[in-house]
């Protein structure tokens, strides 16, 4: 099935662009596409999309007010040229931040993201769109009890042999008799993402990192070689700025 979404740009040639592309694809199918905010924001109040992939600097509606001000918003990969944005973006939970100009590459990557998150979603209803946006939570089983933990509370989670260790941001650690393969798996990618064969942190949560380890809610975590370059093309590529030439 294919994933719907919503095109918004005030550039109609951005508009042809993602259309060129998305029709090099067989992954998504556009409902509709819109140079004005206010048109998108009626359309999307009457009609949900899975993802929204929205320009960032628009006359009368920015793309991250234009998130903001819907109730339950879709998936949402923002373009700009100002990469400035970035950060702000990201903390609103969007998938992706695309730079203009588009490359064919970067776009798919994006489209890859969201089809990611939407299997993960069809594979476990009940968390439905609080979990794409870190609200939503979930059970584990520890000791003779089970505990929910909302996905913004943790921090990163570390592998102990067959346990897990999962470490919330409120000081507390809970121990499930689940390995860190099984528990990656069944815990949204868009929020999580691994950096150390012994480590699974909160994307959200990163405060700083180097080469060699992330800073996690005051705590350096190591950074292994292998995930290093995965991790500074979802942390910091997309959201840092750059000294202009």
């Amino acid at each position: 099935m294919k994933i719907s979404c919503l095109l918004l740009d005030d550039d109609p040639l951005v508009l042809d662009l993602l259309q060129a592309y998305i029709a090099m694809t067989d992954t998504l199918d556009v409902k509709a596409a819109f140079t004005d905010p206010l048109e998108a924001h009626r359309y999307l109040t009457e009609h949900p999309v899975q993802v929204l992939f929205s320009d960032v600097t628009m006359p009368h509606l920015s793309g991250i007010d234009l998130v903001r001000s819907l109730q339950q918003p879709p998936l949402v990969v923002l373009m700009t040229a100002h990469p400035q944005y970035a950060m702000e973006g990201f903390n609103l939970d969007v998938i992706d931040f695309l730079l203009k100009p588009i490359s064919l590459d970067r776009f798919l990557k994006a489209v890859s993201k969201v089809a990611g998150i939407l299997r993960v979603n069809m594979a476990q209803p009940d968390m439905q769109n609080d979990t794409l946006t870190g609200w939503g939570s979930f059970f584990i089983r520890t000791d003779a009890q089970f505990v929910r933990l909302h996905y913004r509370e943790v921090l990163y989670i570390e592998a102990l042999k067959d346990f897990t260790k999962i470490n919330t941001a409120d000081g507390r650690t809970h121990l499930t008799l689940v390995n860190l393969k099984n528990l990656e798996e069944q815990l949204p990618p868009g929020l999580f993402i691994r950096t150390h064969r012994s480590y699974l942190v909160n994307a959200a949560r990163i405060d700083s990192m180097s080469s060699l380890e992330v800073k996690v809610g005051g705590r350096a975590l190591p950074l292994g070689q292998t995930y290093r370059e995965r991790v500074t093309e979802r942390i910091v590529n997309h959201s840092l700025i750059r000294r202009q030439q």
